[in-house]
C-alpha cells in the first residue's frame, strides 16, 4: 500500500490543515485575555457571542460543504481565522472589535466543523479505501493535539510576557494553515451524490433523524459541546483562584494554564490514537457515555473544591474532544449519503453551540465564580444523565453494527 500522503495530495494536506489549526497558542489564556480587559460577566457574555454566531454559520457552511466543495469552505476557515487573530491583536480594550473577532473566529469554526473529516471520506471513498478512514482520522487527530501540546506550552510563557503575544503566535498558523489549503483539490464524486441546483433545505438530512442511532448521536453531538466547553472555559478563572491571583493580575496563571494545556493536549492525542481499541472494547454508544462522564466529573470536581489534588481530572479534559470526532464520524459516514454527511455533523455541532450560547448567557447573569461553577455542575450532571436515559435508541438501528 502507498504511504498516507502518497497516493492523493489530500492525505498528506489534511494532516497538515489539522496540525494548522490545532495550533491554538491563545487556547491557555484566551479567557484571562478577556477577564483581564472586561471582568467575568463580559467574558462570558463574549464567549456566547461566539457560540451563537456558530449557530448562524454552522448549517450554511456545511451545506455549501456538502453542494458546492469542501476545499472552498476550508480557505473560507482559515482567512476567518486570519481575520480573527489580526482583530484580536488591534482591539486593545474595544468590546466591540473582540466581538468581532469572536464572529470571525466563529466562522473559522464552523466552516471546517464536519468539513475537515468528511474531505477526508470523500478522498479515500473515490480511492476506494473507505476502510482506512478510522486509522488515518485517528492519525490526524493525535497529530492534531500533539500540535495543541506544543501550542499551548508556548502560549502559557507567551501570555505570561504578553497576553496578546499568543494571538500573533495563532495569527501565523493560521496563516500557515492557509496555505495548505490553497494546496487541496476536491476529491471527485463517487457514488450518490446529492441533487443539482438543489436548495438549503435541511428536511432529507433531519429525514435521517427517524434512524434512532442517529437521533442518539445527534443528542450526544448536542450535549457534547457544553460538556467540553464548561470544562475548558471554567478551568482559567477556576486556576486564577488555585494560585491566589485576580483577574486583573493573573500573576502566574497563565503560566500554569499552559503547562496544564499542554498535558490535556497530549493526553487528548494518546485517546485520539486508542480510539480503535475503544470502540472495540466499548462499542460507540458506551465510549461515548463514558467520554461524558469524564467532562461531567471535571466540571463537577471544579465546583466541589479549588484544590491542586483536582488537576489530574482536569488532564482528562480533552479526552472526549480527541475520540469523540473520530468514533462518531466512523458511526456517521457509512450511514449517510455524500450530500448529508458534513450538513448532518454540522446540525449537531450547531444545536451544541446553541446550547452552550444559552448556557453561557445563563452563567453570565451568574454573580460571582462560585454560583457560575455550581449552574455548570448542574447541567453536566443533567447532560450525563439525559445521554444514559436515551442510549437504548442507539441500540435499535441495526443488529449488524457494533453500537
Amino acid at each position: 500500500m502507498s504511504t498516507d500522503g502518497g497516493s492523493h495530495p489530500n492525505l498528506g494536506l489534511y494532516v497538515w490543515q489539522r496540525m494548522t489549526a490545532g495550533a491554538l497558542f491563545w487556547l491557555p489564556t484566551s479567557f484571562l485575555f478577556f477577564l483581564n480587559r472586561h471582568g467575568l460577566d463580559s467574558t462570558l457574555r463574549l464567549a456566547s457571542i461566539y457560540f451563537l454566531a456558530v449557530v448562524i454559520f454552522e448549517v450554511p457552511s456545511g451545506w455549501v460543504s456538502d453542494h458546492v466543495g469542501r476545499v472552498g469552505i476550508l480557505r473560507l476557515a482559515a482567512l476567518a481565522w486570519v481575520a480573527a487573530h489580526g482583530l484580536y491583536l488591534v482591539a486593545g480594550d474595544s468590546f466591540g472589535t473582540l466581538a468581532g473577532a469572536q464572529v470571525m473566529l466563529a466562522l473559522g469554526f464552523a466552516s471546517k466543523s464536519g468539513t475537515d473529516t468528511t474531505l477526508l471520506f470523500d478522498t479515500l471513498e473515490s480511492l476506494g479505501r473507505v476502510g482506512d478512514f478510522e486509522r488515518l482520522e485517528a492519525r490526524a487527530a493525535g497529530l492534531a493535539f500533539a500540535s495543541t501540546a506544543v501550542a499551548v506550552a508556548i502560549g502559557g510563557v507567551l501570555g505570561f510576557v504578553d497576553l496578546r503575544l499568543p494571538f500573533a503566535a495563532s495569527l501565523a498558523a493560521a496563516v500557515l494553515q492557509l496555505g495548505g489549503t490553497l494546496r487541496m483539490v476536491e476529491p471527485p464524486p463517487h457514488g450518490p451524490d446529492h441533487p443539482p441546483g438543489g436548495g438549503l433545505s435541511l428536511g432529507p438530512v433531519l429525514a435521517n433523524l427517524r434512524r434512532p442511532v442517529l437521533l442518539w448521536l445527534l443528542v450526544f453531538l448536542t450535549l457534547q459541546q457544553p460538556l467540553e466547553g464548561m470544562a475548558l472555559d471554567l478551568i482559567q478563572p477556576w486556576l486564577t483562584r488555585l494560585v491566589g491571583s485576580s483577574f486583573s493580575d493573573p500573576g502566574t496563571a497563565p503560566l500554569l494554564s499552559g503547562a496544564l494545556m499542554a498535558v490535556i493536549s497530549v493526553v487528548g492525542a494518546l485517546a485520539a490514537a486508542a480510539v480503535p481499541v475503544l470502540r472495540r472494547g466499548l462499542g460507540v454508544t458506551r465510549s461515548l457515555m463514558a467520554l461524558a462522564g469524564v467532562e461531567t466529573a471535571i466540571v463537577l470536581g471544579m465546583a466541589l473544591t479549588a484544590s491542586p489534588l483536582l488537576l489530574p481530572l482536569l488532564a482528562m479534559r480533552s479526552t472526549q474532544a480527541a475520540a469523540a470526532p473520530v468514533l462518531v464520524s466512523t458511526r456517521v459516514s457509512p450511514l449517510l449519503d455524500r450530500g448529508h454527511r458534513a450538513t448532518f455533523l454540522s446540525l449537531g455541532s450547531l444545536s451544541g453551540r446553541l446550547l452552550y450560547g444559552l448556557v453561557l448567557l445563563a452563567l453570565g447573569g451568574r454573580n460571582g465564580l462560585d454560583p457560575v461553577l455550581g449552574l455548570a455542575a448542574v447541567f453536566a450532571v443533567a447532560s450525563l444523565g439525559l445521554l444514559v436515559i436515551t442510549s437504548p435508541l442507539a441500540a435499535t438501528d441495526s443488529p449488524r453494527r457494533q453500537v
